[in-house]
């Protein structure tokens, strides 16, 4: 299989992830922090959507500027409130979805060195691209935990 398709359906594939971990999850709910120390749900997806906007940007993409997400969701924030409610960041990790699938089909280099965010290292695209979709199942499965903590049932 091609590598920009891979890359774009692995991480089509978490927005069905992101859909089944979101039924019942109100705005109230998402934006509430389900145990001390723990983030809110709406926190943890404004992170990924902020992620997913770095991943965008490795790639040669531009996603409109907008300073809110590194200033809400950087790495070490305090995860207790999002600037937008659950809906629309919904809304706004679908944007980014369809800026990540298109940069995603255009690069042609994935051997090239990039920076990766997470780890603070320089390392081959491919590879930071494979860390930032683990990173980014994380805060998934952390939102599938949290449905539980606020008494949803599990979803998958």
């Amino acid at each position: 299989m091609e590598r920009g398709k891979l890359w774009r359906n692995s991480y089509g594939n978490n927005l069905r992830l992101l859909e089944m971990n979101s039924v019942g999850l109100t705005p109230d709910l998402a934006a509430q922090r389900p145990a001390e120390g723990v983030s809110s749900a709406a926190w943890l997806l404004g992170h990924v959507v902020a992620a997913r906007r770095s991943v965008v940007k490795l790639l040669g993409g531009s996603p409109p500027e907008d300073p809110a997400w590194a200033e809400h969701y950087s790495r070490g924030g305090s995860g207790a409130t999002a600037h937008l409610a659950w809906p629309e960041l919904v809304l706004a990790l679908q944007a980014v979805d369809q800026q990540l699938k298109e940069a995603f089909m255009s690069e042609t280099d994935w051997d090239r060195p990039a920076r990766n965010p997470g780890l603070g290292i320089e390392q081959p695209l491919e590879q930071v691209v494979a860390f930032m979709f683990m990173h980014e199942c994380y805060h998934l499965g952390q939102i599938g935990i949290i449905r539980k903590l606020l008494g949803l049932p599990g979803a998958i």
